[in-house]
């Protein structure tokens, strides 16, 4: 098995932590983080990791056949649970201890090549053995946070020195490691749904809690920046995809309602993103496709103009003429905002 030695040095720049998550399952999360893994890995400016941190449905080793069968984020936290245990009260903070608790599993270890001939790496749910579920169950996430607040964070400040991407499969729904994935470790987050009232209740729940989490904790005080990604739209009914998306419950003015909110903005356009970024419904993608899935390409590579670039989504894009964003334009004082979440007043 190969592991992640020297070779992969630590980037000029910290990379960008990305959690992957849909409120709901089946709407193609997993699949999209695989074909936007390998997007980015293919441009070949520095390694992309793809981590698989649904460990009770794990799924992208589906896409990478080839990758070795390794140990992976369920091994890697029963290490560090073992030395949180041995370490306890000996280090002045939680990052101290964050730091001891990761040099001491050798975290790279657990890394593995996705394919040979792209500078992409995967971080498996596990083994994925007989006894997986029932270890998995017994992760018992909040007490590793309690034990060390700082764990998390380091770890995926630790992985971003090495990878200039860093996509995080999240698990669907509210366990604790879904909130793990969202609040804790990203700098972005892209939030797959279908477009239906039950995927957008609770995504406007998780971006609340997310948003309202990091401006509210001192420590936290990091970027997050949100992308909705429209998915399994059938672009065949036209008219019912205009109500679903402009409509008085559409998924336009709600996502725009709610990242006007986060981000402390009077208002905001996602008329030019939610034109140009939409996954069409493809029941040929049943079966399995090889990635980058020629019927979805489209709407990646359009995601990507924005994702790529770090753009936030009411952004116009560089090459932009006054066609793009023009029912809404943007202020000037707007196009310069940062995506942060807005600090709560003492």
């Amino acid at each position: 098995m190969e592991f992640l030695r020297l070779h992969l040095p630590q980037l000029p720049a910290a990379g960008e932590v990305t959690t992957f998550y849909s409120y709901k399952g089946g709407v193609g999360r997993t699949m999209a983080l695989a074909n936007l893994g390998y997007l980015l890995a293919q441009r070949r400016t520095a390694p992309v990791l793809l981590v698989d941190w649904d460990l009770e449905a794990p799924g992208l080793q589906y896409y990478f056949p080839g990758a070795p069968r390794a140990p992976g984020v369920l091994e890697l936290f029963e290490a560090c649970r073992e030395q949180l245990q041995e370490r306890a009260g000996r280090y002045a903070s939680d990052e101290a201890l964050a730091e001891a608790v990761l040099d001491s599993v050798r975290w790279e270890q657990y890394l593995v090549r996705a394919c040979d001939d792209l500078p992409l790496w995967l971080l498996r749910a596990g083994r994925c053995d007989g006894g997986h579920a029932e270890r998995a169950a017994m992760i018992d996430w909040q007490g590793l946070f309690d034990a060390c607040p700082a764990l998390f964070r380091t770890f995926a400040a630790r992985l971003a020195r090495h990878f200039e991407h860093v996509l995080v499969d999240a698990r669907s729904g509210r366990a604790d490691c879904a909130a793990i994935c969202t609040t804790l470790l990203p700098t972005r987050l892209v939030l797959v749904f279908a477009p239906n009232r039950q995927n957008l209740d609770g995504l406007q729940d998780l971006v609340a809690r997310a948003t309202g989490y990091r401006s509210s904790h001192e420590d936290e005080q990091r970027q997050l920046l949100v992308y909705p990604l429209p998915s399994r739209v059938d672009l065949a009914d036209e008219a019912q995809c205009l109500l679903w998306r402009r409509g008085d419950a559409g998924y336009q003015p709600l996502f725009e309602r709610m990242l006007a909110q986060a981000y402390g903005l009077p208002w905001l356009s996602l008329e030019g993103y939610f034109d140009a970024v939409q996954l069409p419904h493809c029941a040929s993608l049943a079966s399995g496709e090889p990635m980058p899935a020629p019927a979805l390409r489209q709407g990646y590579e359009a995601f990507m103009q924005w994702f790529h670039g770090g753009l936030c989504p009411w952004h116009r894009l560089p090459s932009a003429t006054a066609g793009l964003n023009n029912h809404h334009p943007m202020p000037l004082e707007q196009e310069r905002t940062g995506y942060w979440p807005l600090p709560v007043a003492m």
